[in-house]
């Protein structure tokens, strides 16, 4: 019996077990604390009003000094509740928005929750005692706050809070109606006093008791569904997300079987062209050189469709670190020089900076994608050409940028360049091979650590009208 009341009254039911709720409690907080400065201004502007009513007109009469004080605490408690909001948004670490709080011991949001509407509840029954009690309008405004506590608590702790109200408020409205209490009335609102009318209270306390209920019932209803569905489309997206990364494994298996028999199929014609199993005769060498390019290109596209799948796989894996950016292009330079002398391409690097620049990221997606644009300079670029890269410290973000004076990219095509799968005329009139993979990766990879990616074609390396080159910027903001 006592497990079942625990239940019952519990403050974080079951429902909640997902993190978005705790997002949306959060997020709704944060709401309430701004709803409430504007609540402020309003009492201040009523009760600013009831002060001049009460200097200018001789038949209206208010004591609203009560009124300014409380104005005044709530200011300053609603001033408290966004600090501690503040604080547990850094200190928890909201801003992830993905750390679900059900099970944490100690002050949750729902805890937040719960306090600021005991606060906002006492708050308004003073404000409602001190001007007229029974006989002001503002009792009203118990509808409101229970309409706003609905949608954060409970339905049965709501339901106690109303319960509590409607026996505080009513229990001050007979220790008026009997004297005990004094009742500070605004004079001149209404033609006689109604709070020593007991009719009068049973009949208002008895409208306002339904319409209270009636208000958390609908509004927590309503709420209980919302959270349902939201809970309901969480499960199912997390579900499509498994079903995805099952997906992706299951064609990075076959792709990577794929490879295996091609790669091995590319090391024999490597062994027949280099003479190992026997001479070959002049016309049967450029068959099998064209052969080996087209398992190259194969090889090519099977490690890009690769990386992609590996990026959509890492997504909700990889934690990101501080990766030192120059290191990375120095390395990148290290592998590619070789290549750039077997053209003679002219190539330089440049890494301006007071010490070493760092970048949020995944060390292999950055290299990959780094990496992914020094090779495609070094392929469109050629023999005896200019590649040049640059990395830049500005004051607020970092700036990377690779150029080239290669064959570069029509200008009605730039729009099209970081496409999937897209290749240039260019590059297809000229029988370069490859994948048009490279640059959506880098792309995705770039955006996905918060860059972004531009491309400018001809570049200033441009030496004349078959080498207007092409510049790739990328911006980072600073780690």
């Amino acid at each position: 019996m006592n497990k079942k009341k625990h239940r019952i009254l519990t403050l974080v039911p079951e429902r909640v077990q997902y993190p978005e709720f705790w997002v949306e409690i959060r997020r709704r907080n944060k709401w309430l604390i701004y709803l409430r400065y504007g609540a402020v201004l309003m009492i201040l502007l009523l009760t600013t009003g009831l002060t001049l009513l009460d200097n200018l007109s001789l038949s209206f009469r208010a004591n609203t000094v009560p009124l300014w004080l409380i104005a005044c605490c709530i200011l300053i408690y609603n001033i408290i509740y966004h600090r501690i909001w503040n604080t547990l948004a850094i200190k928890r670490k909201w801003h992830l928005k993905t750390e679900a709080e059900f099970g944490r011991k100690g002050f949750t949001s729902m805890h937040f929750s719960l306090l600021q509407i005991l606060t906002d509840f006492l708050a308004l029954m003073l404000f409602v005692y001190f001007s007229g009690g029974i006989e002001t309008p503002l009792y009203l405004f118990f509808i409101f706050h229970v309409i706003i506590g609905s949608l954060l608590l409970p339905g049965a702790i709501m339901g106690l809070i109303i319960a509590l109200t409607i026996v505080i408020t009513f229990t001050g409205a007979l220790l008026e109606f009997w004297g005990y209490v004094p009742h500070f009335q605004i004079s001149g609102l209404l033609a006689e006093p109604l709070y020593n009318n007991i009719y009068y209270v049973l009949i208002y306390f008895t409208i306002l008791t339904i319409s209270l209920f009636l208000s958390s019932y609908l509004a927590n209803s309503i709420a209980r569904q919302l959270y349902n569905r939201e809970k309901m489309l969480s499960i199912a997206y997390k579900e499509l997300e498994q079903a995805e990364k099952s997906k992706t494994r299951y064609v990075m298996s076959v792709v990577h079987d794929l490879k295996t028999p091609i790669a091995a199929a590319s090391t024999y014609l490597n062994l027949l062209l280099e003479g190992t199993l026997g001479r070959l005769l002049p016309e049967q060498v450029k068959p099998l050189e064209r052969c080996k390019a087209r398992l190259s290109n194969a090889i090519n596209i099977i490690n890009d469709i690769l990386h992609i799948s590996q990026l959509k796989l890492e997504e909700q894996m990889e934690k990101p670190t501080d990766v030192p950016l120059c290191k990375v292009f120095s390395d990148i330079s290290e592998e590619m020089k070789v290549l750039f002398k077997s053209k003679k391409i002219n190539y330089s690097y440049t890494c301006e900076k007071q010490g070493e620049l760092y970048i949020r990221a995944d060390y292999n997606l950055l290299r990959l994608a780094l990496s992914n644009l020094v090779s495609n300079a070094y392929k469109y670029t050629e023999d005896n050409g200019i590649v040049e890269i640059s990395v830049d410290d500005k004051k607020d973000f970092i700036s990377i940028t690779v150029a080239d004076n290669g064959i570069g990219i029509p200008q009605v095509e730039i729009d099209k360049i970081f496409n999937d799968f897209y290749r240039s005329s260019i590059s297809k009139k000229k029988e370069i091979e490859g994948t048009g993979l490279g640059l959506s990766l880098v792309k995705k990879i770039v955006e996905k650590y918060g860059g972004t990616i531009t491309v400018q074609s001809p570049s200033y390396l441009k030496s004349d009208d078959q080498r207007i080159g092409t510049q790739f910027t990328i911006i980072f903001p600073k780690s």
